[in-house]
């Protein structure tokens, strides 16, 4: 009259639902295709990630040149703002950047006044050229090659321009 406990094996217990022994888990990745690089009078273009991330020497040259305090109000900490923001392709390039407290740089996402401000300032200093990169100024017919050297030969005579 008890019921009586009578265990049935694994396999009994699997068989007929949806789980299987020998199935993984998981689901392999397969690793991602690269996009193709774009291609620009013989010359590869970086993506738009690479050409707008700030790398180390590129905010301690901002730091060198504008300080180590928000410039509209003196505050820390400060972040570096990109004038030209990174959606238009504003370059991690130190000229395109400034330094901002953290109020300030929300007000600079947020007041497209505020925002134009930062960059006719900084074009008064360095010229109109100043958010660009030399792959920018390459595909616009600026400089011949896009090197480093030719960027900083183009950026120094439009800062003498305006200064």
């Amino acid at each position: 009259m008890g019921l009586e406990f009578n265990p049935y094996p694994k396999s009994k217990q699997l068989s007929g639902h949806q789980k299987q022994v020998d199935k993984p888990k998981y689901k392999e990745k397969r690793p991602k295709k690269k996009k193709n690089p774009q291609l620009y009078r013989g010359r590869i273009i970086p993506t738009k990630k690479e050409r707008t991330k700030i790398t180390k020497e590129n905010y301690n040259r901002m730091l060198e040149e504008f300080g180590e305090y928000c410039m509209m109000c003196g505050h820390t900490p400060i972040f570096a703002h990109h004038l030209y923001f990174r959606s238009s392709i504003g370059t991690g390039g130190w000229r395109n950047l400034a330094p901002l407290c953290q109020k300030c740089h929300d007000r600079a996402h947020k007041e497209f006044d505020f925002a134009e401000y930062l960059r006719e300032e900084r074009a008064e200093r360095f010229g109109y050229h100043f958010g660009k990169d030399k792959y920018s100024l390459f595909k616009e017919g600026l400089i011949p090659t896009p090197t480093d050297e030719a960027y900083e030969r183009f950026m120094k005579k439009e800062e003498e321009k305006y200064s």
